[in-house]
């Protein structure tokens, strides 16, 4: 038998640790918004020691298919087209499709993902068959626990590179209750969706279900949090590199705050809610810390798009603005959608300082990043619209100076240096008080033209004024539809 090799702490490649908050705004991180009235202290202390990006976008404006791009290095509506999916999904990522997880088991390392999924699995069905909607309902579920033989595996995370799992699909999804790798960790029951409370608000929960009995929302962010420290905590004993992709299930509604974070902030049960999602990011920073291995450990942490709609209000009743001094929230095509905080730290690989980059970054950047640094060659067909990023966190250096935005209504846009062109506008129409509030000039149209350079905050739409780049952009739009397979 061969000997085992151990790598050296100066030959080992580093450990990679992406957090994903959900539905985290760009203005709800202090660092980011002078005037926010929710701390970061977490976040903004790696901000300080790391990098950190004013440009920085999901892939889109909505859930699941920016989890799915950053996954995949793809556009999401390759594959996806536009909105998030729905309770009892199959898996959205094709199980022979290379992803960050997989590329990097081919690099020895050990790879994980604790908290949210929300990118389908292909459910363990009495018979083999996904019943019809009409059957298990469609954004509302109606299933049963009888129609499911839970002895099958449920093929998630794992069956697309992912050594280990743990978490749920959505808190606000059936079933109610943890998932371990291809197993629910409890007996389920039939679950009645009503019965979950919580002390913020509650967003929208999507019908009935199994679920294990007693499910409690508050704990759901404690124990993905704890899960994540431990992890950590065993692979740093182990010579062979980890990927962790801790998905958080925060601040997404139901605000499912803890007694210890009541009323911590100047924004309501909200805000509390993005302090406790701080705290959670924290946790997991510090572990790395003691771990010894902060030094060689790529952490990145971002939000998967803009905060949800009913953050709005939170202008008028605790002057907080959780997409800052940007136009639009989740779903948008304006940059409040998409735009999010986006922080890096790798102190070995030169990724530190406290350095602001204002070079344009996308989540979808990531795989052909992380392909780089452990020097894996991509090949046709395998993140086709992923570009490394490490110039633009090292040097601030232009790398991606063109990519489409995709809104949760099937609205894309195409963003060209500082120019942005939204076909079909960046959303549906927004209330006159706010448009007031951010000095808007110009309302929601089917054709909007902004230059970022002069109007950060798309107040003016100047589509009428350049005709010419107008049809430039929507051109291009098509080429790049049509420039790779869907598949």
């Amino acid at each position: 038998m061969s000997a085992e090799v151990h790598a050296s702490p100066e030959s080992k490649l580093p450990n990679i640790v992406v957090i994903l908050a959900d539905d985290l705004g760009y203005g709800d991180v202090s660092f980011l918004n002078p005037d926010s009235k929710i701390k970061t202290p977490d976040m903004d202390a790696l901000a300080q020691a790391g990098v950190w990006a004013t440009d920085a976008h999901a892939p889109s404006a909505i859930c699941s298919p920016s989890r799915y791009a950053m996954l995949t290095g793809r556009y999401p509506w390759r594959k996806m087209k536009s909105g998030r999916l729905s309770p009892w999904a199959p898996l959205s990522i094709d199980i022979n499709r290379v992803t960050i997880p997989s590329m990097l088991q081919t690099k020895g390392y050990h790879t994980a993902c604790i908290g949210k999924w929300h990118l389908g699995y292909n459910w363990p069905w009495k018979g083999g068959q996904r019943p019809s909607k009409e059957v298990i309902g469609s954004n509302t579920s109606t299933a049963k626990n009888d129609m499911f033989d839970w002895t099958q595996p449920i093929e998630g995370p794992t069956s697309i590179g992912f050594d280990y799992y743990f978490g749920v699909d959505c808190p606000n999804f059936p079933p109610f209750a943890f998932i371990e790798n291809t197993k629910l960790t409890c007996d389920p029951i039939d679950f009645e969706g009503k019965s979950l409370k919580s002390k913020g608000p509650r967003g929208y929960i999507h019908g009935d279900g199994p679920g294990e009995d007693g499910w409690d929302l508050e704990a759901i962010l404690p124990k993905i949090t704890e899960q994540a420290v431990r992890y950590i905590n065993e692979k740093s004993r182990e010579s062979e590199p980890y990927f962790l992709y801790f998905s958080l299930t925060a601040p997404h509604t139901p605000a499912a705050v803890t007694k210890e974070f009541s009323g911590t902030s100047e924004a309501g049960s909200y805000g509390d809610w993005v302090v406790q999602t701080d705290d959670a990011i924290g946790q997991v920073i510090e572990a790395i810390k003691s771990s010894g291995e902060f030094e060689n450990t790529l952490i990145i942490v971002s939000s998967d798009n803009g905060p949800e709609a009913f953050t709005r209000l939170l202008i008028q009743t605790h002057g907080h603005r959780s997409s800052a001094h940007l136009r639009g929230l989740k779903g948008d095509a304006w940059e409040g959608g998409h735009r999010v905080p986006f922080i890096a730290s790798w102190p070995k690989g030169g990724i530190s300082g406290g350095r602001e980059i204002d070079a344009t970054i996308s989540l979808m950047d990531l795989f052909a990043t992380t392909a780089s640094i452990v020097e894996f060659q991509l090949e046709a067909g395998v993140a086709d619209d992923s570009l490394n990023m490490l110039p633009s966190l090292l040097q601030d250096a232009v790398v991606r100076d063109e990519m489409i935005y995709h809104s949760g209504r099937a609205a894309y846009g195409l963003r060209q240096g500082d120019w942005v062109y939204l076909r079909k506008g960046g959303s549906k129409e927004e209330p006159e008080w706010y448009l007031q509030a951010q000095q808007i000039k110009s309302a929601a149209a089917s054709d909007e033209l902004f230059n970022l350079a002069d109007d950060e905050a798309q107040q003016y739409n100047v589509s009428s004024n350049h005709p010419e780049r107008v049809a430039m952009m929507k051109a291009r739009i098509l080429e790049i539809e049509q420039s790779a397979s869907t598949r």
